[in-house]
């Protein structure tokens, strides 16, 4: 009977369990996750030979592997959620033509180890509200003057890169979004080597050297809490600037030295730690008790101060490869000359291995200039270069391309040609005297369009009166996308009717109470393929609303934690989850998780059920098995003679076990069987004999008829001589001698 209720018992908290998680939870098993590699190899011993078909053939996760070999591929859209891996960057190239090389278009997209080279607009761009994205080991040559990587979305990477633009290209990194990481990554030749824009917040730039750019860092336009560490700093028109209302910026642990303006901070930022500040190849101070930091502020800019400026530089544990590459000799020249700025390292620098092309590399020995001793052929060629330390340390090859073209006749070697010079009314035998280029295009500016290189067209600034020649004036444009905020005062240019590039129009910015040349109130997502736009309307940093253009209705949000929860129907209840992190919106209901604390309190729950439902299992299965005892066994009982004489101890043992069945009777938990048996047996012992049976019933002679007597109505039937009355009887005389002895 236990076995068989232990059974039940676990079967009912086994059902319970099972009912109770299928109604509480609705979190859907999801199957394994299946990564392919796809090899991409132009030579044919791969599944594809083009980047972009392998693409447009993979599944979400798979990895693309691009073998050695340069592939002449452009405005590769990325949609997946796919790696794409090339085998080395020194020797798998994509040319981009001019070109874009790769537009992300999705999170988590992993690109490394690949080397791209004359790209145009950008070479690599993640478009707004794609998170999560990675460029790492990659070497980007810019020679077409454009952004090496454009971040517009938050929380991406771009990690140990070599990015080299020409002259001044125009950005590095371009960063319009906020918790991106720039790290490890050498950039030189731009504009801006790191750009940060338009409410552009809590960005890292860690650990890079940022070599002979115009700014090495430039923070504007309301680009707060962004941090600059750790990173080697030399060789730049200006180190950083931060304006335009960016404010609570750090800048601390870097090496600024052989720059020409150290920086400047027109608002309010700070450039230490608390504890330590940066090193400056400037400051003139002491360090009276040796602690490494001087004893008195440095100058920065205007009323900004480092408090705890660094006596010694800060040396890295990698050495740093060659910057700033430059050809000093004419394209007519065969045998080029070549110069760059010295590695960096902790130890000494002992010398520079070169070479061109393909050709053996060669020890130079510790010097920073070296001229071709070989005659070299009419065409474009590499010059690479890498630093050797005492201790057998080497940085990579830092390389430029240059062309050789023994056609052309400079005299003066001013880097113009004698034809160009004829051509644009210079002198060719005077190396002082060659056009006017200023943003050094090789274009002069009497047939350049954009005299400064800025994205605004001369015609452009001539009508908002901004300086053409100027890069760092142009017309006001808050998502610096080249179509200016307003009309120009002449009517000439209608201006930008989406100034933050937010998605939402200026006009329904203003109806919504957004502010329209701030992006960072506005976050577009999609639902169900659908755009929808979380929208800021009190300007708080949080999100107010849901804003479905189609339609133009807005729905309450619900903030949870970091991430919002969003009724897109306006039935009161969330249909989705918008999480921050990596800016993914999902089913509400597909995300509940049962906690384990709730488990628990499902637990007790069911402990606390059963121990008050089993005392009354037990009960009811005991009075069932009452209601269900056997009736009592008919035994065939001889006769017997005479009356049972039993000695005085058997009585005494008769007299106790009647008082104990007499007990067992009264109670309902003792066992019925118990009771059966020892009722049989007083039952045997006093069994009427068929003797007694015809003496106690005798049917009356049909001479003589017994008149029966009027039965009383209060009096119960006489049961003297029947068995039940004897055992009364008896049972009554047996208390009675108990009780006496």
């Amino acid at each position: 009977m236990n076995k068989r209720l232990g059974v039940q018992l676990i079967t009912f908290i086994t059902a319970f369990l099972f009912v109770f998680t299928a109604l509480a939870s609705t979190v859907q098993s999801v199957p394994p996750v299946t990564q392919n590699t796809i090899i991409v190899d132009i030579a044919g011993n791969g599944d594809y030979t083009s980047i972009k078909e392998a693409i447009s053939n993979a599944a979400v996760t798979d990895i693309i592997y691009i073998r050695k070999g340069t592939y002449n591929e452009y405005n590769i859209v990325v949609k997946k959620k796919i790696e794409i891996v090339g085998e080395d960057p020194t020797t798998t190239i994509i040319n981009c033509s001019g070109n874009i090389a790769f537009t992300i278009t999705s999170t988590y997209v992993d690109i490394r180890n690949l080397q791209i080279i004359n790209t145009g607009e950008f070479a690599i761009t993640v478009q707004l509200g794609y998170t999560g994205c990675t460029v790492s080991n990659c070497i980007i040559d810019t020679k077409s003057k454009g952004t090496a990587v454009d971040l517009r979305s938050s929380y991406n990477q771009v990690t140990n890169c070599n990015l080299i633009g020409f002259d001044t290209s125009k950005q590095g990194v371009k960063i319009h979004g906020s918790y991106n990481v720039v790290e490890g990554c050498t950039i030189q030749d731009f504009g801006n080597g790191v750009l940060v824009i338009s409410g552009s917040s809590e960005n890292r730039i860690a650990g890079c050297s940022i070599i002979n750019n115009e700014n090495a860092v430039d923070l504007r336009i309301n680009s707060d809490n962004n941090v600059v560490s750790s990173c080697n700093i030399y060789s730049n028109l200006q180190s950083i600037r931060i304006w335009d209302g960016s404010d609570h910026n750090s800048v601390y642990l870097n090496n600024f030295w052989k720059n020409d303006v150290d920086a400047t901070d027109d608002t309010n930022n700070t450039w230490d730690n608390g504890k330590q500040g940066n090193y400056w190849d400037r400051y003139q101070g002491i360090d009276s008790n040796g602690d490494g930091i001087g004893d008195t502020p440095h100058k920065v800019t205007g009323p900004i101060y480092d408090r705890y400026p660094l006596i010694s530089m800060i040396l890295p544990d990698v050495v740093i490869p060659p910057t700033n590459l430059r050809q000093t000799t004419s394209k007519s020249d065969s045998t080029p000359t070549f110069t760059w700025n010295p590695s960096v390292y902790s130890e000494k620098i002992r010398g520079y291995y070169v070479k061109i092309d393909s050709t053996p590399e060669i020890f130079i020995g510790d010097k920073t200039t070296w001229t071709s001793s070989v005659s070299l052929s009419n065409g474009v060629h590499k010059f690479s270069v890498r630093g050797d330390a005492v201790n057998n340390a080497s940085s990579e090859y830092s390389s430029i391309t240059f062309p050789i073209d023994t056609t052309i006749v400079d005299t003066d070697e001013d880097g113009w040609s004698d034809e160009a010079e004829i051509t644009y009314g210079t002198d060719p035998l005077n190396s002082n005297n060659y056009p006017i280029d200023t943003d050094n295009d090789h274009t002069p500016d009497s047939v350049d369009t954009d005299d400064d290189n800025d994205g605004y067209s001369d015609d452009m600034e001539a009508s908002y009166g901004t300086d053409s020649t100027d890069l760092n004036s142009y017309p006001v444009d808050t998502d610096k996308d080249g179509t200016p905020n307003d009309m120009s005062p002449d009517g000439k240019y209608s201006g930008d009717t989406d100034d933050d590039n937010d998605g939402l129009k200026d006009s329904t910015e203003r109806t919504l109470g957004t502010n329209p040349t701030t992006a960072s109130d506005v976050a577009k997502i999609f639902i169900g393929g659908d755009s929808y736009y979380l929208i800021d309307v009190s300007r708080d940093g949080y999100y107010d609303a849901l804003y479905e253009p189609t339609s133009g209705k807005t729905t309450g949000v619900e903030k949870r934690g970091e991430d919002y929860l969003l009724d897109t129907n306006g039935d009161g209840a969330s249909d989705y989850i918008y999480r921050t992190a990596d800016g993914s919106v999902s089913t509400y209901a597909e995300e509940f998780v049962i906690p384990p604390a709730v488990w628990l309190l499902i637990f007790l729950a069911v402990a606390i059920i059963a121990l008050l439902l089993v005392p009354r299992y037990l009960k009811d299965r005991l009075d069932q098995i009452k209601l269900r005892r056997k009736p009592v066994r008919a035994f065939k009982r001889p006769t017997i003679e005479k009356t049972l004489k039993l000695p005085l101890g058997e009585k005494r043992d008769t007299v106790m076990m009647i008082g104990q069945t007499k007990t067992l009777l009264q109670s309902i938990q003792r066992d019925v069987e118990v009771y059966m048996e020892k009722l049989a047996q007083i039952e045997d012992q006093f069994t009427v004999t068929p003797e007694e049976e015809k003496e106690e019933i005798k049917e009356p002679t049909k001479e003589e008829p017994e008149k029966p007597e009027p039965p009383k109505e209060t009096e119960e039937p006489k049961k003297e001589n029947t068995l039940e009355a004897k055992v009364d009887k008896l049972l009554s005389s047996l208390d009675d001698k108990d009780k006496n002895d």
